[in-house]
């Protein structure tokens, strides 16, 4: 398997993560993978997922914290699994910066979602780096 670059390591991401919200295990995805998808991954790929995942509540309640427009109930399921991995990222991985983790949360939401949704996620994840930053001078 090649290597691959961190926006595939996330799309992978969004892709198995986006499937779990119909039902679908991880583990179920990854035996359909070869037919269904052809999608490339890989440790790092399945880092995320199980972060994610293992974070679902706290992260959904940042979502909720930020999200002044719109209950997490409206967000576009699309838009939750991207914000979800990139707050897990921001939070929990050290190798990310929260600048990069953001700048691919916008790429992926060209890439996926409606125009007027970037500047959504962007705000979002702008205002949680705006907190995790404060918090961080505090200590």
């Amino acid at each position: 398997m090649s290597r691959l670059k961190r926006s595939e390591i996330r799309e992978g991401a969004f892709l198995i993560l986006y499937q779990t919200l119909f039902g679908t295990s991880p583990e179920e995805i990854d035996e359909l993978n070869p037919e269904a998808f052809d999608m490339e991954k890989n440790e790092q790929t399945d880092e995320i997922v199980r972060g994610v995942l293992e974070h679902d509540e706290e992260i959904l309640g940042v979502i909720a914290k930020y999200s002044k427009t719109r209950s997490v109930a409206r967000i576009a399921k699309v838009n939750i699994v991207i914000l979800k991995i990139a707050i897990y990222e921001m939070k929990y991985s050290e190798k990310v910066p929260n600048a990069a983790a953001i700048n691919e949360a916008v790429e992926l939401a060209k890439k996926y979602s409606l125009k007027s949704d970037t500047s959504f996620i962007n705000g979002i994840l702008n205002s949680y780096m705006r907190e995790l930053e404060e918090n961080n001078a505090e200590r």
